[in-house]
């Protein structure tokens, strides 16, 4: 389990504020993940966000192919969940859930997504904050 003087928060913040584009960025960084082969939780807000991200990842490049299931359907190393993680990878969680991850010293890195829209720029600001009062510096990367 990591601790905090361990822990690697990102935030990546995007110039769009569409679904489509936050999707397509999402599936470009779960590639890169697994690429790395890294293991990575996915968190998210309901069961069709599962899907959807499921589909883009399918879609993503049909030559290269991402293992992924969705909440722990199967054993692989992208994991997608709209619930509680079960049983967390303890690699990377990727934040897309609209709840601050309370189990996220448990991984290796959290990863935040935002982009232009209002209700995810002001989520973020207090996504930071959050991780602030735990005593973690995060990284802020702008695309």
């Amino acid at each position: 389990m990591a601790n905090s003087s361990q822990q690697d928060v990102l935030f990546y913040v995007l110039q769009s504020n569409d679904q489509l584009s936050r999707d397509n960025f999402v599936t470009k960084l779960i590639n890169k993940i697994n690429n790395e082969q890294r293991k990575v939780d996915i968190c998210l807000s309901s069961t069709d966000d599962c899907l959807r991200l499921e589909q883009a990842i399918w879609s993503y490049k049909p030559q290269s192919f991402i293992a992924n299931s969705i909440a722990k359907s199967s054993t692989s190393p992208v994991q997608l969940w709209d619930k509680k993680v079960a049983q967390p990878c303890l690699d990377v969680l990727l934040n897309l859930h609209t709840n601050f991850p309370d189990n996220f010293l448990k991984y290796n890195r959290a990863i935040e997504i935002l982009d232009q829209s209002e209700e995810l720029i002001e989520m973020g600001r207090n996504r930071w904050k959050q991780y602030k009062q735990q005593g973690i510096e995060p990284t802020l990367i702008k695309i």
